[in-house]
């Protein structure tokens, strides 16, 4: 019988162990090396990586961004919210307010240009960089956006001359639409430029009648777009994945076992070696000779075994979190904590970051996100639908008190929230806060995020938007009064104007 193969000490098995590994995707790196270069050298490129989830998009992306830093490129990064209520272009506030923070003045003037004032309506920082900006002249709204993307291509693009930028678009699939319409526009200039965009997106997520489906449609037209699918990795990667973790030799016949029930996909492993690490199995040679490693089905049921090894007050807190989305604010989940201190709170959330569940938002005070968004839907799921629109009223009522004055700024978070807890709360405050984000998103050039808003609060009233059918009584026709013409106009005839974006 052939040696066993060595036990590292518990010791040298933090939890930490799996968490940023990265092996193979040599070719997949080989062509995002060459599209850098490219850019480097002043032919811009986009590229799109492509996979299921836990298949290491956002890891093979991190990779590369660490390369383009030590070629002195800036890395400018992205997120795009699951959930309702994010403020339309979110994808691009993060990346752009990132820029503008670490600009001095005299740069910030230089590289924005005549756009501040466009720019600073979806970027409030540009005004506290760059004071007494003049509004910008009012167009009609088709015109006025496309002034507003002009605006923010072209700062980009000389932004990019001084120091080449990579943008990371994460989550694409999660995309709002005025978002996915900036990035057409974005594709349509950035061949002549210093830039590499690189999104990711999970194209398990798209239907033909997704937003991002169009959006690929009219990329896939472009001379600079590459789109790179990232599949499971193989057996021997997935054997160097084992021995990378456990920092000694994996048997044959456990790396078999591990390739076959996880296919490659590098979460999936990583969530199964830590619980193998765990419990002290990932070197039980019967385990590995029979291949019976205990593996549940699906990566759901994996977390939960995690998930069983917490306390039940993190196990509440976590659950209760999951509910306000896969971002959470802790001032806000101490508020809903029924029958428990701040301390035990915290206790919690301590635990829940050991057990790399949860993590901290880099930059922001007492802000934490689950470190997958599988984590999140395990949770999530688990709860009946009283208690969950129950928890969303909950949710809603908290925020509204926690945002005070600024809740206006909030207000798609609150829509979507008593959305979710109509049922049990009433229309009133959907309709409030759906009319509220309508206005804003309007306000903001984001036609298609405003009429999503108001048509949730007419519907909630059982009004149509098309404005055929009287209002039921004076509320709903006040509210159905906050769909200004433009949308209205948008709605009919964008479809016609839109190839202003394509052609």
């Amino acid at each position: 019988m052939a040696e066993p193969s060595p036990q590292p000490k518990r010791s040298s098995l933090p939890h930490t162990r799996t968490r940023g590994i990265f092996v193979g995707r040599q070719r997949e790196m080989s062509q995002l090396m060459a599209a850098l270069d490219d850019a480097m050298s002043g032919q811009g490129r986009l590229v799109m990586l492509v996979g299921e989830p836990g298949i290491g998009k956002t890891r093979t992306a991190r990779e590369l961004a660490a390369h383009a830093e030590r070629q002195g490129a800036q890395v400018l990064w992205g997120w795009c919210y699951e959930d309702e209520g994010a403020p339309s272009y979110w994808l691009w506030v993060q990346l752009l307010r990132a820029y503008v923070q670490r600009a001095d003045a005299e740069q910030l003037i230089a590289e924005i240009g005549p756009g501040a004032a466009d720019i600073a309506e979806i970027i409030p920082e540009v005004r506290q960089k760059l004071p007494g900006l003049e509004p910008s002249p009012a167009l009609e709204p088709v015109q006025a956006r496309f002034r507003l993307f002009d605006c923010i291509a072209s700062f980009l693009k000389r932004a990019a001359q001084s120091r080449p930028l990579l943008l990371v678009l994460d989550d694409l699939h999660w995309a709002d639409k005025p978002s996915l319409l900036l990035l057409e526009f974005l594709a349509r200039l950035v061949g002549d430029s210093h830039i590499l965009v690189v999104g990711c997106y999970r194209d398990v997520e798209l239907s033909r009648q997704h937003p991002l489906s169009e959006t690929l449609g009219q990329l896939a037209r472009e001379p600079v777009f590459q789109r790179e699918l990232l599949r499971g990795l193989t057996e021997e990667e997935t054997g160097r994945f084992i021995e990378t973790a456990a920092g000694a030799d994996a048997p044959g016949e456990l790396v078999a076992a591990v390739y076959t029930h996880t296919e490659g996909n590098p979460f999936f492993m990583a969530e199964i070696i830590r619980l193998m690490l765990e419990q002290g199995d990932l070197f039980n040679q019967d385990i590995a000779e029979d291949g019976n490693i205990r593996i549940p089905e699906g990566v759901k049921e994996v977390i939960g075994r995690r998930l069983n090894r917490l306390s039940d007050r993190c196990n509440q807190a976590l659950t209760t979190a999951s509910v306000i989305g896969r971002e959470f604010d802790f001032r806000l989940l101490s508020s809903l904590a029924d029958n428990m201190s701040e301390d035990k709170l915290l206790g919690a959330a301590d635990e829940a970051v050991t057990a790399q569940l949860i993590e901290e938002v880099p930059n922001r005070i007492e802000r934490f996100q689950f470190t997958h968004a599988l984590i999140q839907q395990t949770l999530a799921e688990e709860l009946t639908t009283t208690r969950r629109v129950r928890l969303h009223a909950r949710i809603g009522e908290a925020l509204e008190e926690l945002y005070g004055e600024h809740v206006e700024e909030q207000a798609a978070e609150l829509a979507h929230h008593f959305g979710e807890a109509e049922s049990l709360a009433g229309p009133e405050k959907l309709v409030h806060f759906s009319s509220m984000a309508g206005e804003r998103a309007l306000s903001n050039f984001a036609y298609e995020e405003a009429q999503a808003h108001f048509q949730r609060a007419l519907e909630a009233k059982v009004v149509s938007l098309n404005g055929l059918e009287p209002a039921p009584d004076g509320e709903a026709a006040a509210v159905s009064c906050l769909v200004p013409s433009p949308v209205r106009w948008t709605s009919q005839f964008f479809p016609r104007i839109s190839p202003m974006f394509h052609a």
